[in-house]
């Protein structure tokens, strides 16, 4: 895959957000539906001209390894993978769904043409999205919202496990050997992880976390920029399953692919330790305190 720049010139498109909405659930036919990004209007139709985002091909591409590379595990589990792939839907948002045995990811055009959206961001989305149905504990509170990872736990999976298997079909050390990496993110990568592959793969995680950041701060219009540098400081006194600021998701990014727990260490609906990382045993990778609150799985 090639890697598309993060940082490009939006142009063309009027945005309108509802920025108090940080969570929504729905029931549409019995199932409900969980959104990567807090309400908005904002539509990018296909031909719109936005000097970024992600093509039709590259927008496919992705979706069909996420496909590939879980669909037996989900089968395993008893459960059916299904991935809507909605390209001419212009609204800038993603969803995960549960429709008796089916594990439904709901992907729009609109997020993928975003200018803030690479590769690597629109791959952590739907490793979101798959996050909601396989990413164990904390799950989101009340009978509604059971069978869902919450969105802290979502963002946490992204980089824990999903990006990790994703990023690992590719030639790592090519995409990124002429980039401008974040110097925090690599000095925090290379402390951690010994094995150049593993260093790679965090490397290339910091690259989606990054993207992602960069969408949440142009939809909610924040003038100052995310940063691995500067994490989010405040503690929650009980657990947040809505979806956390902008600085404290990217933290929780940061933290998923700072953690030396194995891709293959599975995770739990009922204990947020096992196939993690947490405090304190652990000095990095912890789910981060600006929404996990460790008195609730």
């Amino acid at each position: 895959m090639t890697k598309t720049t993060v940082s490009r010139v939006f142009a063309g498109v009027a945005l309108v957000a509802t920025l108090g909405f940080t969570h929504k659930t729905a029931i549409e036919n019995q199932t409900l539906c969980a959104g990567f990004l807090p309400e908005n209007n904002l539509k990018i139709p296909v031909g719109l001209f936005t000097a970024g985002g992600i093509t039709e091909k590259q927008f496919n591409d992705v979706l069909d390894r996420i496909e590939k590379i879980y669909k037996d595990d989900v089968q395993r589990a008893g459960d059916t993978l299904k991935i809507n792939r909605l390209w001419n839907d212009p609204t800038v948002n993603a969803s995960a769904q549960r429709s008796g045995n089916t594990q439904v990811l709901n992907m729009y055009g609109g997020l993928a043409r975003h200018q803030a959206t690479t590769i690597e961001g629109f791959a952590l989305v739907a490793c979101h999205e798959f996050g909601h149905h396989n990413g164990g504990a904390p799950k989101i509170s009340g009978w509604m919202g059971s069978w869902a990872t919450n969105e802290g736990g979502a963002d946490y999976y992204a980089t824990l496990k999903c990006l990790r298997r994703f990023f690992a079909e590719d030639d790592n050390a090519a995409i990124l050997k002429d980039l401008d990496l974040d110097p925090v993110a690599s000095s925090a990568c290379e402390a951690q992880f010994p094995n150049e592959q593993d260093r790679l793969l965090c490397l290339r995680s910091s690259l989606a976390g990054q993207s992602v950041a960069n969408l949440f701060q142009a939809l909610r219009k924040e003038a100052t920029a995310p940063n691995f540098g500067t994490p989010d400081k405040r503690e929650v006194s009980r657990m947040n399953d809505q979806h956390p600021e902008t600085q404290c998701r990217l933290d929780t990014y940061f933290a998923g692919m700072l953690c030396v727990a194995k891709e293959s260490e599975a995770l739990s609906n009922t204990d947020y330790k096992q196939g993690s990382c947490y405090a304190p045993r652990d000095a990095a990778g912890a789910r981060p305190r600006c929404w996990f609150y460790p008195g609730r799985n």
